[in-house]
């Protein structure tokens, strides 16, 4: 599976799990626009509040194993070297900001971007110095396909033993 497939998908958890919680505003009692903050809010929160903690990864991209590190020359990097916080909020930031202000078009831009170039990156990833490394081989994978401290950091809790 490419880059751009797990990364497909992981915006697509991700989008998910922002839809059921906008959902449940639904039930409560208060005002339409009290609603639209509150949803804005929890875009912005499932978007940005994992990359508050550096791990370089959201909660899809936990599930996918995917990771955003920092550029590297080699196609395959040595070191999976997590950018800082700051970058990585702003990144996801400016990402999120381009998606609402085109109504979404720029995520098949993006696509377009990712899927003719070697390396996989998109526009945020080139504005950024950034790029999405698989973790593992396959997403059903246990173990990462090598054997960094930053992969075993950012995949605690698996083991081969599991």
């Amino acid at each position: 599976m490419s880059t751009f497939d797990r990364r497909l998908r992981a915006f697509s958890i991700d989008t998910s799990l922002t839809a059921v919680l906008v959902l449940f505003t639904i039930f409560f009692d208060i005002e339409a626009d009290i609603k639209t903050y509150l949803s804005f809010a929890i875009y912005f929160g499932v978007a940005l509040v994992p990359y508050l903690f550096g791990t370089g990864q959201s909660f899809g991209k936990r599930i996918q194993k995917i990771k955003i590190i920092k550029n590297t020359k080699e196609l395959v990097p040595m070191t999976l070297e997590v950018p800082n916080r700051f970058y990585l909020v702003l990144r996801e930031f400016v990402k999120c900001i381009l998606i609402i202000l085109s109504f979404g078009l720029y995520i098949f831009i993006a696509g377009i971007v990712s899927t003719n170039r070697e390396d996989g990156r998109t526009i945020h990833d080139l504005i950024f110095k950034t790029r999405v490394v698989v973790l593992t081989r396959y997403v059903t994978d246990r173990t990462e396909m090598r054997r960094t401290s930053s992969a075993e950091n950012s995949l605690k809790g698996y083991s081969h033993n599991d």
